[in-house]
C-alpha cells in the first residue's frame, strides 16, 4: 500500500510572464517508501496498550505521512513520538482512525521513536497499527 501524495517538479523550470516560474502539480506520486505495522491481541481494558513502535534511523524514513490503526471495539489512539502526545483520536462506529499528515508531513530527527497506542473501557480487543513515511 502507498500514500499518494502530490508533489511539485520544475526541472527544467519553465518560466511564465517575465521570467515567473511555472509550476507543474503531478498527480498520483507515490512516494512512499517505508512502512512498518503491528497488531495486538485481546488487549486488557483500561489500560495503555502498545500496537507498534518505530525508532527513526538514518535511511528509513524522517517524515511521517500517515498512520491507519483499527480495533475490534471503540478505542481511544495515542499517537506519541519520544514518549510525548503528540495526536489523540477516539474511533467512531467503524472503529478505524487515520492521523493524516500528508499535507504537512510530520518531521522526525535521528533517534527519534514513533509509537502507537490503544486504550477501551472494557472487554479484551484486538487492535493493528501500520506507520507510513518517506525519506
Amino acid at each position: 500500500m502507498t500514500v499518494e501524495l502530490r508533489r511539485v517538479i520544475s526541472q527544467p523550470p519553465v518560466t511564465g510572464e517575465e521570467g515567473d516560474p511555472v509550476y507543474v502539480i503531478v498527480e498520483g506520486i507515490s512516494i512512499t517508501t517505508f512502512f512498518v505495522e503491528d497488531s495486538i491481541a485481546a488487549a486488557a481494558a483500561a489500560t495503555l496498550n502498545t500496537i507498534v513502535t518505530q525508532a527513526f534511523v538514518a535511511g528509513t524514513f524522517e517524515k511521517l505521512v500517515l498512520i491507519q490503526a483499527s480495533a475490534t471495539n471503540y478505542s481511544k489512539y495515542l499517537l506519541k513520538v519520544n514518549g510525548i502526545i503528540v495526536s489523540t483520536k477516539r474511533s467512531g462506529p467503524d472503529y478505524n482512525i487515520d492521523f493524516d499528515f500528508t499535507g504537512a508531513p510530520f518531521e522526525l530527527t535521528i533517534g527519534d521513536t514513533v509509537t502507537i497506542e490503544e486504550i477501551h473501557a472494557s472487554g479484551t480487543l484486538d487492535a493493528e497499527a501500520t506507520i507510513f513515511g518517506y525519506s
